[in-house]
C-alpha cells in the first residue's frame, strides 16, 4: 500500500524555497492550514530552486531584493534583519538550502518542513548565510543530527540528484511562482494558489477545491 500512497490518499503539496521571501511570509499561513488538515490529507513538500546564481548580487538585484523583503515585511509582519544588505559579494544561490531540507527528508523525515522553516528564520530574521554548508549543518544539529552525518549526506551525489528531482517536479507542476500550493487527488492535480495568500483566502480556495473533489459533476 505504501508504494501507491501518493495516488491512494489525497495530498496537500507545497512548493517552496527556503530563500524565497514570500515563502517565508507564507510560512504561518501554510503551517495553520497543514495543522487543521492533519489526519485528513497527507502532506508533500517540494523544493523549487528559486535561484541558482553563480555570480555575486549586483546593485540592481540588491535594490530589487530589498524591496521584496520590505513588501513581505509590510504584508505579513514576519521579522527581517536588514543587515543582510550590508554584505558584499553575496551569491544568492538557493540550491544548498533546498538540498539541506531534502537531506533532512532522508535523515529525519518528520523534521523536513521544520528544517525549511528554521533555515528561513536563520536567513531572514538572523542574517545567517544559509548558502554555507557549515551554517546548514548547525541548523541540522538542532534536530539531533550529528554535524558530520549531515554533511556526509548533504554532499553526496544522491542528495544532489534528489534536489534536482524536486526542481523538476516543481517545473512539471508549473509552479512559476513560490509559494505554490496544490491538492493531488489520484492522478488529478488541483492548483490552489501561486504566490502569497492570506490564510482566509487560501482556506476558501482549499474548501472550494475539496468540494469539487468530493462532489465531482
Amino acid at each position: 500500500m505504501e508504494k501507491y500512497d501518493l495516488l491512494d490518499v489525497p495530498h496537500l503539496i507545497y512548493v517552496m524555497d527556503p530563500m524565497c521571501s514570500w515563502c517565508y511570509g507564507f510560512a504561518p499561513v501554510l503551517h495553520r492550514l497543514k495543522k487543521e488538515q492533519e489526519g485528513k490529507l497527507n502532506f508533500k513538500l517540494v523544493l523549487g530552486g528559486l535561484r541558482a546564481n553563480t555570480e555575486p548580487m549586483d546593485a540592481e538585484n540588491v535594490v530589487k531584493t530589498k524591496q521584496h523583503w520590505q513588501d513581505v515585511d509590510q504584508v505579513t509582519n514576519q521579522p527581517f534583519d536588514y543587515s543582510f544588505f550590508d554584505r558584499t559579494d553575496f551569491i544568492y544561490n538557493t540550491e544548498p538550502a533546498c538540498r539541506a531540507v531534502i537531506t533532512m527528508r532522508y535523515l529525519k523525515p518528520e523534521a523536513e518542513l521544520e528544517m525549511a522553516e528554521k533555515i528561513q528564520t536563520a536567513f531572514y530574521a538572523g542574517s545567517n548565510d544559509v548558502t554555507n554548508e557549515v551554517v546548514l549543518a548547525e541548523i541540522a544539529t538542532t534536530f539531533g543530527i550529528e554535524e558530520d552525518a549531515f554533511l556526509e549526506k548533504f554532499n553526496s551525489d544522491e542528495m544532489k540528484e534528489k534536489t534536482q528531482q524536486d526542481f523538476l517536479i516543481a517545473r512539471r507542476l508549473q509552479a512559476a511562482a513560490f509559494p505554490s500550493v496544490y491538492i493531488l487527488n489520484g492522478h488529478e492535480v488541483h492548483l490552489l494558489c501561486r504566490g502569497y495568500r492570506t490564510y482566509e483566502a487560501l482556506n476558501m480556495l482549499f474548501e472550494n477545491a475539496m468540494k469539487q473533489i468530493n462532489n465531482p459533476k
